[in-house]
């Protein structure tokens, strides 16, 4: 066999391994701008989790101080009407929020 056979042959491989590694480099750096994507939105997530967590503690505060409140007036409610007026009983004070 002579050169004009390994000169084809190499410059074959060589191709298909320049091919091969831009094929793997474009692929990895897809890779990478779509994690850094998906890290963006996972923060995000956790920025509207944690709003969310701080509305659902200021809402069940909200929740016990109206029962604390019906409890109140239901009690303030009995005493009234079973003829315990006046009485030295009084609800607690109306803060409006």
């Amino acid at each position: 066999m002579g050169l004009e056979i390994y000169i084809p042959l190499t410059l074959s491989v060589i191709t298909a391994l320049a091919v091969a590694t831009r094929n793997l480099l474009g692929s990895y750096s897809k890779q990478i701008a779509l994690l850094t994507r998906l890290d963006e939105n996972v923060k995000v997530a956790l920025v509207g989790l944690e709003s969310l967590r701080i509305i659902d503690t200021d809402t069940n505060s909200r929740l016990d101080a109206l029962a604390r409140r019906l409890d109140d007036l239901e009690r303030y409610l009995q005493l009234a009407s079973a003829g315990q007026y006046p009485h030295p009983f009084t609800p607690r004070a109306a803060h409006r929020d």
